[in-house]
């Protein structure tokens, strides 16, 4: 595995120009503490195990949930309400965010990030052309992906790198793709995505740059099943440079903005995917931050933005809810102007 991008851009935040330090080569140190990672994950996947913060241990309970939706789609066919519910969930919308950043570098004005989260491409036949035909050519600066890339937990995970290399070739992002697993993604699927072009963070950051200046980009593995302190670590960064952190889930958002994070990109939640009238949701699946499960959000001085989900778990159908992809366009913006303007845009998600 070698999350080292070839895109010029993309610069590791771990290397070190000291005359007085001599690390590890690059794959060489940044292989063994992904071993370390994997070998810990690899483990926590076959024995179905849950970790939570403050050391909480449990088996995840995601086999007994299918059994419950698989039960909720027979319900649904008896009622006819069933096609309904996979006509609405087809029915993507594509989201235009502006985002406003008082410590924005100069170079990264009207920088754009298109946001792919939870997109379950095994739930949905032809998700990936409908993603496409919302996109209809446009080029954005960065891609995002935040995590769960099937539905399933275990086995075979070809076809799902095939999809999503069908869709990130026709996608235009002229600084690449950056991506985390989510708690649906396999420790193996690490090393398939990074071949076909995604540079995979895990529990780990990356620089972007941009004529002379740049910014940080974190990256964790899922913390709703799989947490572990390497998130905390991988999180603490020199608070004067401007930090984006992608996260599976809001559960994080607390220690993200203790460690001076300015934008916190999630999903997990698919916006409760099946919500009663008015979006409220019946099931959050959250173990932390519940309020914070869609949507546009701020915590103290960070921003976050909990990504509804492009396709949909355990059966395809919403109700009272949309599946969407976001592209933000980043600003500066002066202190004194930038809650009216975020709340303007709060009004479009």
């Amino acid at each position: 595995m070698n999350p080292i991008s070839s895109n010029p851009q993309i610069q590791s935040a771990h290397e070190t120009h000291s005359p007085y330090i001599h690390p590890l080569p690059p794959e060489q140190r940044l292989i063994n503490r992904r071993q370390v990672w994997a070998a810990n994950r690899f483990w926590m996947e076959i024995d179905n195990m849950k970790t939570k913060r403050y050391g909480n241990k449990g088996r995840h309970h995601w086999y007994e949930l299918l059994f419950m939706m698989k039960s909720f789609k027979w319900m649904l066919r008896f009622l006819g309400l069933y096609k309904w519910g996979v006509r609405n969930a087809k029915n993507i919308i594509l989201k235009e965010i502006p985002l406003y950043f008082p410590n924005l570098p100069k170079a990264f004005e009207a920088f754009t990030i298109l946001h792919l989260s939870d997109l379950h491409l095994d739930g949905m036949k032809g998700l990936e052309n409908r993603i496409l035909h919302s996109l209809q050519d446009r080029t954005v600066d960065l891609c995002v992906l935040t995590g769960d890339y099937r539905t399933k937990l275990h086995g075979f995970h070809k076809q799902i790198i095939n999809s999503l290399k069908y869709l990130i070739d026709n996608i235009d992002s002229r600084q690449g793709f950056v991506g985390i697993l989510g708690n649906h993604d396999g420790c193996h699927m690490v090393n398939p995505l990074e071949q076909i072009g995604i540079h995979m963070l895990i529990n780990e950051a990356c620089r972007i740059h941009r004529d002379n200046e740049r910014i940080l980009i974190i990256g964790t593995d899922d913390v709703h099943y799989y947490y572990t302190d390497q998130a905390l670590h991988a999180l603490e960064h020199d608070n004067e440079e401007f930090s984006l952190a992608l996260v599976h889930s809001p559960e994080l958002y607390d220690m993200a903005s203790k460690m001076g994070v300015d934008l916190y990109l999630c999903g997990h939640t698919h916006g409760g995917q099946v919500c009663l009238p008015g979006g409220k949701a019946v099931i959050k699946h959250l173990n932390r931050g519940r309020k914070y499960y869609r949507g546009h959000w701020h915590y103290r001085g960070m921003q976050g933005i909990t990504h509804s989900g492009v396709g949909t778990s355990g059966i395809p159908v919403r109700f009272n809810t949309q599946g969407e992809i976001l592209i933000y366009r980043l600003h500066r913006q002066p202190v004194l102007n930038r809650k009216n303007c975020n709340n303007s845009s709060r009004q479009n998600i």
